[in-house]
């Protein structure tokens, strides 16, 4: 049974009612006053009981609730400002971009876009409508796709992004709050690629992807770094690559290996410096580009076909067929060949961009000579 009550701190009435599977749930009325706050949560709980018996799917559920809402307001001559789920994080990010350093703002970002391109037609359904069970089933869904660290990192930009409609009282708590972060205890580790893996890749992927692989492997940039290089990025006199990287927005300046030159030589190259040297590849979302490239690598047998494993696992047993190669590999490989080739470590991180706590409290800069040294140790992963 429906009923109102008032709580400390807010000034509407706050409506309890009984949802369909039977929860005891509770939702601002939008209204300080009694009567109408009545009237709402008495067609919350009418809308709710035709949910349960069948009457209505879940999805119309909400839109009717959300419509009858709208209609007493508007009859208050208050009617609610609404805003979709798109419009919400699209502000967000606007704020958001303000307040925190490029590379950051870069990769928050570029949750939130994945997180709507997930969503589709449904980023444009009223935000008040976005459910705990509708992050959850996001989180699922990446996690057949990434590391657990990486979509508990998803989460905390939700719960980032949604804290905001809190405080505007769209919603009384944060559904991304509800949603529990998967357990990484029991995560893999991502491992360098062989060379008989590389070759069997290498020879099965298109021109582009030949590219993008060659790059990853010679210079160990992140899939979306080497799918958005353009020519004006390479000084082919100097045979380097300056690249400001999307992830943390440092500046890399990369030599360019013998066989990655070689390669680049027997590239199209046009007239115009901004044309990437991955066309087809470049302004494409990350989540596209590693399926893609998953694709590639389940043509040679080195992962299972995509969703061929979902119907045997489901919810966190998924995490268990998350592969241990992927485009990220190419960075464990690009480590291990510089390594392997007797290469110090500082000047490995150097080349590859990683940061750690040692390197930022005690940098010692690489001269271009150094790197260039390093850099022509590595072999060339076509040769036997």
């Amino acid at each position: 049974m429906a009923s109102v009550h008032k709580l400390k701190g807010k000034a509407n009435w706050i409506c309890f009612y009984t949802d369909r599977s039977g929860r005891r749930r509770c939702k601002s009325s939008l209204t300080t006053d009694r009567r109408e706050a009545q009237r709402v949560c008495s067609e919350v709980q009418k809308i709710e009981d035709r949910a349960r018996t069948g009457r209505l799917t879940s999805d119309k559920a909400r839109q009717v609730i959300e419509s009858t809402v709208s209609d007493i307001m508007e009859s208050l001559g208050s009617p609610i400002q609404r805003k979709t789920i798109g419009q919400h994080f699209e502000s967000w990010k606007n704020t958001f971009k303000s307040e925190v350093k490029p590379g950051t703002y870069i990769r928050y970002a570029g949750i939130a876009d994945c997180f709507l391109t997930w969503l589709k037609a449904k980023a444009g359904a009223d935000l008040a409508t976005l459910q705990p069970e509708m992050i959850e089933q996001y989180r699922d869904h990446m996690a057949v796709r990434v590391a657990a660290g990486t979509v508990n990192v998803h989460l905390k930009v939700l719960r980032v992004a949604l804290e905001k409609a809190v405080k505007q009282k769209v919603f009384n708590s944060n559904p991304a709050r509800l949603v529990d972060n998967l357990d990484g205890s029991g995560r893999h580790e991502r491992r360098a690629f062989t060379l008989p893996e590389l070759r069997k890749i290498i020879t099965a992927a298109g021109d582009e992807w030949k590219t993008a692989i060659f790059i990853g492997i010679y210079t160990g940039l992140r899939l979306s770094d080497v799918a958005n290089l353009t020519w004006s990025n390479l000084d082919l006199s100097r045979k380097e690559i300056t690249v400001k990287t999307r992830k943390t927005g440092r500046v890399q300046i990369i030599p360019i290996a013998g066989p990655l030159l070689a390669h680049i030589e027997t590239l199209p190259a046009g007239d115009d410096p901004k044309a990437p040297l991955c066309p087809r590849l470049a302004g494409q979302s990350t989540g596209w580009l590693s399926g893609q490239f998953r694709e590639l690598l389940a043509s040679v047998g080195l992962v299972e076909a995509q969703g061929s494993h979902l119907k045997r696992k489901s919810g966190r047993d998924m995490r268990r067929t998350l592969s241990d190669v992927s485009f990220h590999a190419l960075r464990h490989t690009a480590t291990s060949l510089l390594k392997n080739a007797g290469v110090n470590a500082a000047v490995v991180m150097d080349i590859i961009g990683h940061e750690s706590e040692a390197m930022s409290q005690n940098y010692t800069h690489i001269d271009d000579a150094t790197k260039r040294a390093a850099i022509a140790k590595m072999p060339d992963v076509m040769k036997g």
